[in-house]
């Protein structure tokens, strides 16, 4: 056996055959992405707490921040289908749900970022927190990129019909 059929075969045995594919099936996944917003943001606070002295809890916060952005790029691939394959195109509901998702997350991430600008012009006047540290801004422009990666898959999620049980193939 060569070594490229010894890959082939570790591909397939790993499922990561799967993902590439896209042979695996769709899921709603109502509140997983909920709970990577609550992760995301806790690790974003911890590392703005301790930025200036960049200590374990730094660390932490990092780690908890980059690992909940992972995710959130994961829960896209593995949520509702946003993309098409040759074999499988996506049919007109899953295309109308991935246009709903897509414009309401839109326009809630507009939302929010036109009112973080308001509360950054107004932060420093009574004491507010705001980012100081340019490492504080190029955290809060990954949150918001998780945050538009995740906010289409929470919609879609429960725009969807819930799913009977989830059963492997």
């Amino acid at each position: 056996m060569t070594l490229l059929e010894k890959m082939d075969r570790a591909v397939y045995a790993t499922g990561i055959d799967r993902i590439i594919f896209m042979k695996m099936r769709p899921r709603t996944l109502r509140f997983t992405p909920l709970l990577v917003f609550a992760v995301l943001i806790a690790g974003y606070t911890l590392m703005t707490r301790a930025v200036q002295s960049p200590n374990r809890t730094f660390l932490i916060g990092c780690a908890l921040f980059y690992g909940a952005f992972m995710v959130a790029t994961f829960l896209r691939v593995f949520g509702p289908r946003f993309t098409g394959t040759v074999l499988q195109p996506l049919d007109e509901r899953e295309l109308t749900v991935k246009a709903r998702a897509h414009a309401i997350s839109g326009a809630v991430l507009a939302t929010f970022a036109m009112l973080g600008c308001f509360y950054m012009a107004i932060a420093g006047l009574p004491g507010f927190w705001y980012p100081r540290a340019p490492l504080d801004w190029m955290n809060l422009g990954f949150g918001i990129q998780a945050t538009g990666i995740l906010l289409p898959t929470l919609i879609a999620s429960w725009l969807q019909p819930r799913a009977p049980a989830d059963e492997e193939e």
